[in-house]
């Protein structure tokens, strides 16, 4: 079978073509779906490629986002697909800087790039979706909130270091930081009125599978860390999520036991896992 790349110029085309086949991979199509509703929104990037992929009768069977100076993201799609995939970046856009997804995907993207250098292992998330939901039992001290437009330059500052620790690509975080806020979607966990832990979700990604809400970031200065803040706000964003949406997810670290035994106890199962490479030539 042979497959073929549509490029599509406005957001809108895109989350149209692709709504069918995002609606029979919801979860791992999420990240995508909801970058695409980010910029439906507003959010404007330097450059951005929405492409689907197509098989020999025409429908949808994958799809890919690329919003610099982030990495390309790609769904799951049938074997050989990435190849194409990889083909057309190669020359759409040869100075892409990475990859992110499902591994054999990300697999035959690179082998379709056809780079010289091979590419360099980034990261390991393990996919969470939300099973039975566990609040935390012991109690914490504090509250949560909404963040605010006065907590604005406390996030930009947590952000940065969120990015540092989870090696994220060097980015304004001024964008993301703002676009949250006004969607009220950043809630702080206060201690006696000092905020000493962020959690925040993506936009939601309604489907005909249903809506998805992705938890995250969640955030903790490194010397407050091990009190239970982080579980206690991620607990907060989770309760306002439940109402809202038919199934919740989140990405974590495979290589953190700390975080992933925090979403384990909160009720998060591991569903799949995800790669990220980057490309250096």
């Amino acid at each position: 079978m042979s497959f073929s790349v549509t490029s599509h110029g406005r957001v809108d085309d895109f989350i149209a073509a692709t709504e069918a086949f995002r609606a029979t991979e919801p979860v791992l199509t999420n990240v995508i779906g909801s970058i695409s509703e980010s910029a439906r929104d507003g959010r404007a990037y330097d450059t951005v490629m929405w492409l689907d992929v197509r098989d020999d009768a025409g429908a949808v069977v994958g799809c890919a986002v690329r919003t610099s100076p982030w990495n390309l993201v790609v769904s799951p799609m049938p074997a050989g697909a990435g190849i194409a995939v990889g083909r057309y970046v190669a020359h759409a856009d040869p100075g892409v800087p990475g990859i992110a997804g499902v591994r054999s995907v990300v697999d035959e993207v690179v082998e379709g790039l056809g780079r010289s250098t091979p590419p360099q292992p980034a990261m390991v998330d393990v996919v969470r979706r939300l099973d039975t939901f566990t609040p935390p039992t012991a109690a914490v001290p504090g509250a949560a909130r909404q963040a605010t437009s006065s907590d604005r330059d406390l996030l930009l500052q947590w952000m940065v270091q969120f990015a540092i620790d989870a090696a994220l690509p060097p980015h304004d975080a001024t964008a993301s930081v703002d676009s949250r806020l006004d969607a009220g979607a950043f809630w702080l966990w206060e201690v006696d009125g000092e905020p000493v832990a962020v959690a925040g979700h993506a936009p939601l990604v309604a489907t005909p599978a249903g809506v998805i809400g992705r938890v995250g970031p969640v955030y903790t200065p490194a010397h407050l860390r091990g009190r239970g803040y982080g579980a206690a706000v991620t607990s907060a964003v989770v309760t306002r999520l439940l109402p809202r949406t038919t199934a919740i997810i989140l990405y974590a670290d495979a290589a953190n036991p700390t975080s992933n035994g925090v979403y384990e106890r909160l009720g998060f199962r591991v569903v799949a896992e995800v790669v990220e490479v980057h490309l250096t030539d």
